[in-house]
Order: C-alpha cells, then structure tokens, then sequence
C-alpha cells in the first residue's frame, strides 16, 4: 500500500489568491456554481453528527431524507428569497433550488436511531453507533470416522 500523503488544503486558497488575486474565487462561483449544501461531519465514542446548511426550509416536504447501505441521501429545494432575478445578483454564493447531497457514513449505526432535527437554517443529524462487535458462536460437528474394517 502506498505511503499517505498529508497534504495542506486550506493553504491552496492563499497560494491560488497569491497568483490568481483575491478576485479568482468569486470568479470561479459564478462559472461552476455551487451545485450541493455545505455540510461538517464529526464523531464522538458513541454517536456520529452531521450538520448541513439548508437555508430557509419550512417543512418536511421540503427535505427527504433516505438511508441506503453506509450513504445518507438528503434531497430537498432551498427556495430562493429575493425579489430580482437570480442573474441580477452581483455575488452568489448561497445555494438554491434544488439539491441532492449523498454522506457516506464510515461506521456501523443504528437505523432505527437516528435523530434529524431543523434549526435555524441547519439540518442536525445524530447517528447512534454500533456499540460494541457481537462475537459469532460457531458450531463444530463431528464428522463420522470411517470404520477400520
């Protein structure tokens, strides 16, 4: 297996402003738009936490969220809130519409415990782990022994 390589992403936007100018990332934005929300993942011993920007939702029918195998897929519609045209605003960064966001979750959990709860523009989601291994008894049977005669 090859050797992992620690490398310092969060000094990629200073060196590229250093070449590029400070300009570059507004730049950037309005030629490949944000297509997903932005979202932070963290764990503790016993619970996984997954907490995504989704601005301005009112209910549930504005948010489906489904579990399939290790991914949770959030799909939803962000509305948007001004009163001019989207192609008017001279800065957009925050997403709208709609969006489909797929998590892969890296431990075991339990489906039947997972907690999502909106507030304040942000989607928590609590994720109960697996606890412990549960070892697997195996079953030895004897095989009849061939008769010597």
């Amino acid at each position: 297996m090859g050797k992992k390589v620690n490398f310092d992403w969060a000094s990629i936007q200073e060196k590229v402003d250093g070449v590029l100018g400070h300009d570059f990332w507004q730049d950037l934005n309005r030629v490949v738009p944000k297509r997903t929300a932005c979202s932070d993942f963290y764990e503790t011993e016993t619970e996984g936490h997954i907490i995504v920007e989704l601005p301005g939702l009112h209910s549930q029918e504005d948010l489906q969220i489904e579990l399939e195998a290790n991914q949770l897929i959030l799909q939803g519609n962000i509305p948007y809130l001004y009163p001019v045209e989207k192609e008017a605003l001279k800065i957009n960064e925050r997403l709208s519409g709609p969006f489909k966001k797929v998590i892969s979750i890296p431990f075991a959990y339990l489906p039947d415990d997972i907690k999502a709860e909106y507030k304040h523009g942000l989607l928590l989601i609590t994720l109960t782990k697996i606890k412990k291994t549960k070892p697997i008894t195996i079953s030895f049977t004897e095989e009849a022994k061939p008769d010597p005669s």
